[in-house]
């Protein structure tokens, strides 16, 4: 009896100590064939043709699934062969990560919570071209669809606005009228379902509606100010 060829993987992780777990899960089952790779070494394109050459799968991390999905898309664009799945693994959970990855292409995503047989079950689900999404991803993105996202603009502000920002101090930021950033406000509140400007922060926190990075760079753009464009 002839015996089912492995599936090939290629863990590329960029927090190493991750990926070596991931690699050593992946690497007990049978059914895989499993590689590593450094993500450093590579950028998106390169790590994608590396996947191409010994990956059906590639296991990463959110900001190189993402790059790299979109590397592939750009490649069938041009007609080439691109059979590599991508599954990310990252501790991220918020609606905007979760978007961002599936619109850019991902198919599967896990939260570093996952136990070592939905590892399995992932890579061996986008490896037959099904999507795979982590309990608490399914269930933030049903939450996601009875909820109106923030615009593009009415994510700024809010962004500026749990980083502690006054609407003058946004205004000035943004570039925007005060009372734009007052309507702004307004509407953030009415979405978030959120009776104060620190509830919607709250929120919007605990959605993944603020990128950390984002507010890190707002909470400097605060002490970089004046202290007149702080006040309330």
């Amino acid at each position: 009896m002839l015996m089912a060829t492995p599936t090939p993987v290629l863990v590329a992780h960029a927090d190493s100590l991750v990926g070596v777990g991931i690699a050593t899960t992946l690497a007990c089952d049978a059914r895989l064939d499993v590689q590593e790779q450094v993500v450093k070494e590579l950028d998106a394109a390169a790590l994608w043709r590396r996947g191409r050459e010994c990956g059906q799968v590639l296991v990463t991390d959110l900001l190189t699934g993402i790059e790299t999905a979109r590397a592939l898309r750009r490649a069938r664009i041009g007609r080439e062969s691109a059979s590599t799945a991508i599954l990310v693994v990252s501790h991220l959970e918020g609606e905007l990560n979760i978007r961002a990855a599936l619109e850019a292409g991902v198919l599967g995503y896990l939260t570093y919570e996952s136990r070592p047989a939905q590892l399995v079950d992932a890579v061996l689900a986008v490896a037959g071209g099904q999507r795979y999404l982590a309990g608490c991803i399914a269930s933030r993105l049903a939450e996601a669809v009875a909820q109106d996202l923030p615009t593009r603009r009415e994510a700024e502000v809010l962004k500026l606005m749990s980083a502690g920002l006054c609407n003058k101090a946004i205004a000035a930021e943004l570039d925007i009228a005060a009372g734009t950033v007052k309507a702004h406000v307004k509407a953030l509140l009415q979405k978030l379902d959120a009776p104060t400007r620190t509830a919607a922060a709250d929120v919007a926190k605990r959605r993944g509606l603020v990128d950390p990075t984002g507010e890190q760079l707002a909470l400097a753009a605060i002490r970089s100010r004046p202290r007149s464009q702080m006040a309330a």
